[in-house]
């Protein structure tokens, strides 16, 4: 058994550096795994020393040191299930208590046999709360599921083996007797509870790294501002979106938002207001909308949302709900002020055999006619007015594109819509 105890005293001491480098991350309870790591290499360092060291020290301090561990683990998985405030303080005092009853029933009684019993009482019982904290509080990040359930699994299994080792020590191994001979019972139950920690200790660091990385991906597919998706992350989806759409033979809505005098707001309110407006706006619109669709910031103050099998009356009639609710929203200052928002929204339908590229700019064409029509109201390509003034938004455009040409630009003009 000393050679598995090496291995894996070697694991630990491995996967410690790993977890303390990851304390600088944002990932929540990093500190309580990485401290639990560091304690159970040196209970299983203990282990090593049992030919050379008293009973009562090996013995006493590897179970502490296990229990120990065990808490720091229970306790980082509840910080990182956000049940409880990265605080130690209550804990370091639980385990200095328990560490000192522990220690006093092993060393000052000599009753080393109660005290293996009642460490590994302990262990398993925290290992059992730690399963059973991991499924009440299941996270939502699909894509952390694998590792957590591996943790689960994990908590579960080193708790089996606690209570096996537990019967072990009050009844004996001829319990095993009838299916396994006591002794190669007794070498499998103790090989599988060194070999196990380890492999909890490496679940978690794939579980913190799951989270590092769905982290990173959310921070990329997101505008840091807003927390609406960037202009990327929501082109890639309404493609997605659009595709799936038109191989079902079902419309696809997409509608332009432009925050009305954003300059104004801007220039009246400072920088600070502009962004608070913004990041009201956001939440009003993503509240409206609950859940229908998607919603991305495409730049500045203007918006997109792209909405699958739904019809140009009922995409109208949603427009039209966002903006009474914007109007009726106003964003408050840190000053203690509010900001009046209204929005102007063009919608365009993008039917099967269309193409995006040309939906958002028949969408950017109808909010150049709500904007042209007094701001705060939606516009719908294909009518009446968006018509009529369709040549004249296309000859602005094209006397835009000769202006920066006689400029000497080469930077091409942006095609969305820019009007305030």
């Amino acid at each position: 058994m000393s050679f598995l105890s090496a291995i894996a005293a070697i694991s630990l001491a491995v996967m410690f550096p790993v977890l303390l480098s990851l304390r600088k991350s944002s990932v929540p309870g990093t500190a309580s795994f990485g401290a639990a790591c560091g304690i159970e290499t040196l209970a299983t360092t203990f282990d090593l020393t049992a030919n050379i060291t008293p009973a009562w020290s090996h013995a006493g301090l590897g179970s502490i040191s296990t229990v120990i561990a065990c808490l720091l683990i229970l306790n980082g998985f509840r910080v990182f299930l956000g049940r409880q405030s990265p605080s130690g303080w209550p804990l370091a005092v639980a385990l200095a208590i328990l560490g000192a009853v522990l220690l006093f029933l092993s060393h000052a009684t000599g009753h080393v046999s109660a005290q293996t019993v009642i460490g590994t009482g302990l262990s398993g019982l925290v290992c059992l709360f730690i399963g059973m904290t991991i499924v009440r509080h299941w996270p939502k990040e699909q894509a952390i599921a694998p590792y957590m359930l591996f943790c689960c699994m994990a908590a579960f299994a080193v708790a089996t083996l606690h209570a096996l080792q537990l019967a072990s020590l009050t009844t004996g191994f001829g319990m095993f007797e009838n299916v396994l001979d006591p002794h190669i019972a007794e070498t499998a139950l103790l090989a599988a509870q060194v070999l196990s920690m380890p492999l909890f200790f490496l679940g978690i660091i794939l579980m913190l790294h799951g989270r590092m990385i769905a982290n990173l991906r959310h921070l990329i597919a997101h505008d840091d501002l807003t927390g609406a998706l960037s202009r990327r992350a929501f082109m890639a989806k309404f493609e997605r979106m659009f595709a799936i759409a038109a191989a079902s033979g079902r419309q696809t809505a997409f509608m332009l938002l432009d925050l009305d005098r954003f300059k104004q707001i801007n220039d009246a309110h400072g920088h600070a207001g502009g962004d608070a407006a913004l990041r009201h706006f956001t939440r009003t619109i993503s509240e409206t909308l609950a859940g229908r669709g998607i919603l991305g910031r495409l730049g500045g103050e203007e918006f997109g949302v792209a909405l699958s099998g739904i019809g140009r009356l009922e995409a109208a009639e949603l427009a039209d709900a966002l903006c009474t609710a914007v109007r009726t929203a106003p964003a408050g200052t840190d000053r203690g002020s509010n900001i009046a928002l209204t929005v102007s929204i063009g919608i365009a339908m993008a039917d099967p055999g269309g193409s995006l590229a040309q939906v958002m700019v028949q969408a950017d064409i109808a909010l150049y006619e709500a904007k042209a029509l007094g701001r705060d109201r939606l516009s719908v390509a294909g009518s009446l007015h968006v018509t009529s003034t369709a040549s004249a938004r296309a000859l602005a455009g094209a006397a835009a594109q000769m202006r920066a040409a006689a400029d000497g630009s080469m930077e091409p003009v942006r095609p969305l819509s820019n009007t305030g």
